[in-house]
């Protein structure tokens, strides 16, 4: 069976016991992480794997750490909703003491740290603890051969059915939405860990990714403008930006209701102002209803074969490398154009790698910085 917390009280992973198995059989274990780094930087995996180097971390890698302990103490009623809110001043404040910082945006401003804390603020101050009987924090480990296994923690499991051993399978994210092009990408998680729970006997009705940055909205409205009739929508939103996406929506509202246009222009300032439908007439308010945006990710027959390919094609690549520094290359520093202006693809090595000091990186700049300006003319 599926039991309980596999965390203790100091947020410690225990020790698995399958997993020590596995290491004194001299078994190849991997980690998604691993695969990811692998696949990313095969001189970023050499320093963690091979030199077993500690790197630094980024804010990607931290933020969200203490939210997600916290709603796993909720999930199992050891906290209440209102414990989110310090969480999240405290994970900003340790990762600032650490000296982790947002990037940059494009301005050089601190619009993405603004952004991030402005969604996350809401989504502490407003969520709601689920409804049914969950496991969290659930360790797995999918076989892939005799010689292979891959192993992970599972954010949320719904028990659907007990004595079916039919589940739902969670994902807490911080992050920003998954763009199509790598929906494949980070759909893989939630595969392995499908694949690994079909292994232990469990059917899984679902598979979905909770994305805490935005919201789902649903109102009965037109769908486009040309729309005679309304009917249900659900949009999604980012949760800062709430009043202002349905604004257009609110304010057709508000004049159906009969309000004049200075009060209707005075009741969305102060809406959007607080980004809250609290400061609208009552009769706005019932009509929108803020949900969770659970993101469903299908996993079928080809997502799982897709899946394992990639699984094996990663292994097999670190397997056949012979352990001498120079076979492990870095990862292409490539040119992208945006809006008709070339830039260095770098955002990887500059914010996502835990090794800043990375010799093919500085040699990269160092090359640039000594390039003359006729160099790019040509």
């Amino acid at each position: 069976m599926l039991n309980g917390y596999e965390v203790n009280k100091i947020g410690q992973r225990e020790k698995e016991p399958e997993l020590e198995k596995l290491f004194a059989e001299n078994k190849n274990v991997y980690s998604f992480s691993k695969l990811n780094t692998i696949d990313n930087c095969l001189y970023e995996a050499y320093l963690a794997y091979i030199k077993h180097k500690k790197g630094i971390p980024n804010v990607y890698g931290c933020m969200g750490t203490e939210i997600h302990d916290t709603l796993e103490m909720i999930v199992h009623g050891e906290r209440d909703e209102s414990a989110l809110v310090p969480a999240m001043n405290k994970e900003l404040s340790d990762m600032e003491m650490l000296g982790i910082e947002f990037p940059k945006d494009r301005n050089g401003g601190d619009s993405i740290k603004d952004g991030w804390i402005a969604n996350m603020e809401h989504f502490c101050k407003n969520f709601v603890k689920p409804k049914g009987k969950f496991i969290t924090e659930k360790f797995l480990l999918l076989k892939i051969d005799d010689d292979h296994y891959l192993q992970g923690y599972c954010d949320l499991i719904k028990i659907v059915d007990k004595k079916n051993k039919i589940v739902s399978v969670y994902d807490w994210k911080t992050s920003s939405q998954f763009s199509s092009a790598d929906l494949i990408h980070h759909g893989r998680q939630l595969v392995i860990y499908q694949m690994a729970l079909e292994q232990l006997g469990y059917q899984v009705r679902e598979c979905a990714w909770i994305m805490l940055k935005y919201c789902t909205v649903k109102y009965m409205g037109k769908k486009t403008v040309r729309s005679k009739e309304e009917s249900l929508i659900e949009k999604v939103c980012e949760r800062r930006k709430i009043i202002e996406t349905l604004q257009s929506d609110i304010e057709n509202k508000l004049t159906k209701l009969g309000y004049d246009e200075l009060d209707i222009e005075v009741m969305l300032h102060n809406a959007k102002e607080t980004n809250s439908f609290d400061t609208l007439p009552k009769e706005i308010q019932s009509q929108y209803k803020v949900l969770p945006y659970v993101r469903k990710y299908d996993v079928d027959e080809a997502a799982k074969n897709e899946c394992l390919d990639y699984i094996k094609n990663t292994y097999q690549k670190w397997e056949s490398i012979e352990e001498d520094e120079k076979n492990y290359p870095p990862r292409s520093f490539t040119r992208i154009t945006k809006t008709e202006k070339e830039s260095d693809d770098i955002f990887f090595c500059t914010n996502l790698c835990g090794y800043k000091d990375c010799p093919h990186l500085k040699k990269y700049l160092d090359t640039k910085e000594n390039k003359s300006e006729e160099d790019d003319l040509f």
